[in-house]
């Protein structure tokens, strides 16, 4: 049975999913709080053309909300060490590079198989005797501002679609000796799959273009 994680970002879901039981504060609701209105103040922001990554595209809106998600995560998992700008559109780039370096590999989830995973999803979680776990969820859904069923057929689809692609993508590195397994040595692991996207990042670096010169 698959376990059960929800995951706070429309955006970074590929990399962020949590488990949902730890976040049962009012510490961490504060949080919430304050990422719904600077979600909101974004949203009331003109959008801008910021950057693209081959054909990807990449608008101010989504940069500043990836920002807004991940410095959330941070305080979630009470991380004190700051973010800069340039690092964050980094890594937005590097996830851009991974979905079409799985696009290229032949690993991409399309768009009906992730909703399949989605109905899944929305199933054992509405399953589940955990009301921590579906307040939680409330929350997460809440943030896009969309009723519980746009969000489930909408929203989650083409955030699962990013994250089971990226997922797909490493496992496959893995089965082709890319990467070592992680479990048999998770700090190799996570050193490897560093340098493999670092490496992605250099390798590409001439197909990423940025519009906008306003970043730190």
């Amino acid at each position: 049975m698959k376990k059960l994680v929800i995951s706070l970002s429309a955006v970074v879901l590929a990399c962020s999913a949590w488990v949902f039981y730890s976040f049962a504060t009012e510490e961490k609701s504060d949080i919430f709080r304050s990422l719904s209105a600077e979600l909101k103040e974004i949203q009331a922001t003109k959008d801008r053309y910021f950057a693209q990554v081959e054909h990807i595209g990449i608008t101010s809106g989504e940069f500043q909300t990836y920002k807004a998600y991940m410095r959330a995560n941070q305080q979630l998992n009470n991380r004190k060490d700051e973010l800069s700008d340039s690092e964050l559109l980094k890594d937005l780039i590097i996830e851009k590079l991974l979905l079409l370096e799985a696009e290229k590999q032949g690993v991409a989830v399309s768009l009906e198989q992730a909703r399949a995973y989605s109905d899944e999803m929305r199933h054992i979680l509405e399953s589940t005797a955990d009301e921590k776990a579906k307040a939680f969820q409330q929350q997460v859904t809440a943030l896009t501002g969309l009723r519980e069923d746009e969000y489930w057929e909408k929203h989650a689809p083409e955030a699962y679609k990013s994250q089971l692609s990226i997922e797909h993508l490493l496992n496959k590195l893995v089965q082709d000796g890319v990467l070592p397994n992680a479990s048999g040595d998770p700090e190799s692991f996570q050193t490897a799959w560093k340098s493999y996207k670092d490496k992605l990042y250099e390798s590409r670096s001439e197909q990423v273009k940025i519009f906008i010169d306003d970043i730190q």
